[in-house]
C-alpha cells in the first residue's frame, strides 16, 4: 500500500501534469503553426546575407519535419507511424507468462502521430488505399527476425518496434525508415525545416531558444541555408555549431565553439561526483543523454549507500533505512536499463568518478544535502519521468521511464519522509536553513532547465522542452518550497 507521502506526491504530480498539458494545448492552439514557418523557404526566396533569429517566440524551436517537408516528387500525404509486435508479457495470463505466439498471434499494432497533406488524396480507390495504409506493416512477422532487426530493451514490454514515415502518391504507398530513405523522400532540401532536420540528424544540433539572439539562419546563393545552432545541453556538454546545408542535402560544418557544460537536472547526486561525458562529437545527443543518465543512476547507488550509513549513525528509524536499501536496488536496475538505451544509441557509459567521502556529516549537513538532492532534484526528476512515460516517441524509452517513474516517486517520498524525521529534531534556525536550501536548489534548477534541448532527443525520449520543463518545476513550487 502506498505511504501517505507517496500518495500526496502522486496527486501533486497528476495535478501538475494536467495543468502543463492544458497550458501546452492552449499555447499550441494560439500560436498559428511552426515558429519558423513564416521564414524564407529557400529556393525561390533568394539569398539573404543577414541572419535572422530561429526563435521568433520564447521557448519554441522549430516545426516538425512533416509540417515543413516539401517532398520531391510531391506526395499526397504522409504520417509518422509507430509499430510494435510480440509482447513479452500478457496481463491476466497465469503468472503473467507469455503464451505461445502461434496461439495468440503477434499482437501487432500500428499507430500514427504527426500527419501532413491528404493520404490517398489522388488514389483511384481512396477507401481501399486508406484501408491498406491502416494495415500497412514494416515489422517482420517472425518473432526471431523481428527481435533481431528491431531489438528492444530490458524494460520494454514488446520484443520489437519501429518508427518511420509513411506516405502515398496516387495508388502507391512508400515508407522512409531511416536517414537515407528520408533524404531520398525529401529530394531537394529547400525548406528551413528540412535543413534543421538534417542538422539535427547529422550533427545533433538544434536551436537554443533560451536566448533568442544566439540561434539563427540565413538563405545562401546556392539555394541552401547557413544555420547557427547548439549541440548538447542538459545532461551533455554543449557547443555552438555553424553549418551549411545545400539543396542536395549535404551538410558542412563551418565552425564550432565549446560552451561550458550545464549540470544535469535529474537524480540524487553524491558529494564529490564528477561526470566525464567525453567530447560532444563522440556520438549524437540521444546517446550522450542516456549515457549521462546511466552514469547518474550509477552515482545514485553510491549516494543512497552513503545516506544509509549516515542515517544509521544518527539513529534513524529502521523503516527509513530499509527503504534506502530498496532504493539502492532500484537504482541498480535503472542504471542497467539506461545503459542499454545508451548502447543502443552508440555510447557505452563510463563509470562515474566519485571522490571519497569525508568525515561523517552532522545531522544538519545530511538534511541540507537531502533537501537539495532529494526534496528538489529527485522530486523533479520523478515528475519528469512521469512526463516521459507518456510523451516519448520511442516505445523502449516509454517502458523504461514507466518503471523508473514509479520507483523514483517512491524515492522522492522517501526524501520527504527523511526530511520530516530530521526537521523534527532541529531548532528554528536549522529549519530556516533547510527552507533556504530548497529555495536555492529550486532557483538553480530553474536556470538549468532554460537550456535548449535537441529536437530528436526531445521527441524520442519525451524530455520536456525548456518551456514545459519550467512549467513542471513551477507547478511543484508549492510542494518544494512549503514551510516545514
Amino acid at each position: 500500500m502506498p505511504r501517505l507521502t507517496e500518495t500526496r506526491l502522486r496527486r501533486a504530480f497528476a495535478d501538475v501534469l494536467s495543468l502543463v498539458m492544458a497550458g501546452t494545448a492552449v499555447a499550441a492552439a494560439g500560436c498559428g503553426g511552426s515558429a519558423v514557418a513564416a521564414g524564407p523557404g529557400g529556393g525561390g526566396g533568394g539569398p539573404n546575407p543577414e541572419y535572422s533569429s530561429l526563435c521568433t517566440n520564447p521557448g519554441t524551436s522549430r516545426g516538425t519535419l512533416l509540417t515543413g517537408l516539401r517532398a520531391s516528387p510531391a506526395f499526397d500525404g504522409a504520417v509518422t507511424r509507430h509499430e510494435t509486435a510480440f509482447p513479452r508479457s500478457y496481463p491476466g495470463q497465469p503468472g503473467n507468462v507469455t503464451p505461445d505466439p502461434e496461439s495468440v498471434g503477434d499482437a501487432w499494432t500500428g499507430a500514427t502521430t504527426e500527419t501532413t497533406g491528404s493520404l490517398c488524396g489522388t488514389a483511384t480507390d481512396k477507401a481501399a488505399c486508406l484501408a491498406k495504409v491502416q494495415g500497412y506493416r514494416v515489422l517482420p512477422t517472425s518473432q526471431q527476425e523481428c527481435a533481431a532487426t528491431y531489438p528492444a530493451g530490458a524494460y520494454d514490454l514488446t520484443a520489437c518496434n519501429v518508427t518511420y514515415i509513411l506516405y502515398t502518391r496516387g495508388d502507391a504507398i512508400g515508407v522512409a525508415r531511416n536517414v537515407a530513405e528520408t533524404k531520398a523522400l525529401i529530394g531537394t532540401f529547400d525548406t528551413l525545416d528540412e535543413a534543421l532536420w538534417l542538422a539535427s540528424t547529422s550533427e545533433a544540433a538544434s536551436p537554443n531558444c533560451s536566448n533568442q539572439d544566439t540561434s539563427e539562419y540565413r538563405t545562401t546563393a546556392d539555394g541552401g541555408f547557413d544555420l547557427g545552432l547548439y549541440k548538447g545541453g542538459g545532461c551533455a556538454p554543449e557547443e555552438k555549431v555553424r553549418v551549411h546545408v545545400d539543396p542536395l542535402g549535404n551538410l558542412t560544418v563551418i565552425a564550432r565553439e565549446a560552451i561550458p557544460q550545464q549540470p544535469c537536472a535529474i537524480g540524487r547526486r553524491p558529494v564529490g561526483l564528477a561526470l566525464d561525458l567525453g567530447s560532444a562529437s563522440d556520438a549524437n545527443a540521444v546517446g550522450r543523454h542516456f549515457a549521462a543518465m546511466a552514469m547518474l543512476e550509477t552515482a545514485s547507488v553510491t549516494a543512497f549507500r552513503r545516506l544509509e550509513r549516515q542515517l544509521k549513525a544518527h539513529g534513524a528509524p529502521p523503516e527509513l533505512v530499509a527503504r534506502i536499501r530498496t532504493a539502492v536496488r532500484d537504482e541498480i536496475r535503472h542504471a542497467r536499463a539506461t545503459t542499454a538505451l545508451a548502447k543502443r544509441h552508440g555510447i557505452t557509459p563510463a563509470a562515474p568518478c566519485i571522490a571519497a567521502a569525508e568525515a561523517e556529516p552532522s545531522l544538519l549537513a545530511v538534511a541540507l544535502e537531502n533537501a537539495r538532492e532529494g526534496c528538489v532534484r529527485e522530486t523533479y526528476g520523478a515528475l519528469v519521468a512521469h512526463y516521459q512515460r507518456t510523451h516519448a516517441r520511442d516505445a523502449e524509452v516509454r517502458a523504461v521511464m514507466a518503471a523508473i517513474a514509479d520507483e523514483e516517486t517512491e524515492h522522492a517520498a522517501l526524501s520527504w519522509d527523511i526530511a520530516a524525521w530530521i526537521e523534527a529534531q532541529l531548532d528554528a534556525p536549522g529549519r530556516a536553513l533547510l527552507a533556504a536550501e530548497r529555495r536555492s536548489a529550486f532557483t538553480t534548477l530553474a536556470r538549468e532547465l532554460a537550456a535548449a534541448i535537441d529536437p530528436e532527443l526531445q521527441s524520442l525520449s519525451g524530455m520536456p522542452g525548456p518551456e514545459e520543463a519550467i512549467a513542471l518545476l513551477e507547478g511543484l513550487a508549492p510542494v518544494m518550497l512549503a514551510a516545514a
